[in-house]
């Protein structure tokens, strides 16, 4: 099931510029939809414009734009949770214009660092 709802959302994105993507990345929440959130896994994109996930169950989308981007942090915790493994957390500006950030667990934390900076890098 979760192997065909990866392949529809990756789908999604064939001839974009697809920078990185990963399958299973796990979803931490968004710090201002606060501590009730269920973290869940799904598809993660990197893209030069924006950073995509959708999460498998329940199906959700949340899309951070790269301008909006203020920081990126690798931290072992998000909205009191944790796994004890270093967690991928943007920091960004939201449609409110208020700060906020999410995070993930993803696989080669450091080379989704080190794509976000760069694409961070060409927007300024």
């Amino acid at each position: 099931m979760f192997a065909k709802r990866s392949k529809s959302i990756i789908k999604k994105y064939e001839g974009k510029d697809v920078i990185r993507s990963s399958i299973g990345a796990n979803f931490f929440g968004q710090e201002s939809l606060k501590l009730r959130q269920v973290r869940g896994n799904g598809v993660i994109i990197l893209t030069s414009n924006e950073l995509y996930f959708e999460m498998w169950i329940p199906k959700r989308v949340y899309r951070i734009l790269i301008h909006s981007i203020i920081d990126i942090e690798e931290t072992k915790w998000h909205l009191r949770k944790t796994k004890n493994r270093s967690l991928l957390k943007i920091i960004f500006t939201n449609s409110m214009g208020e700060t906020d950030s999410a995070a993930w667990i993803v696989r080669d934390l450091d080379l989704w660092v080190n794509d976000i900076q760069n694409q961070m890098a060409k927007k300024k």
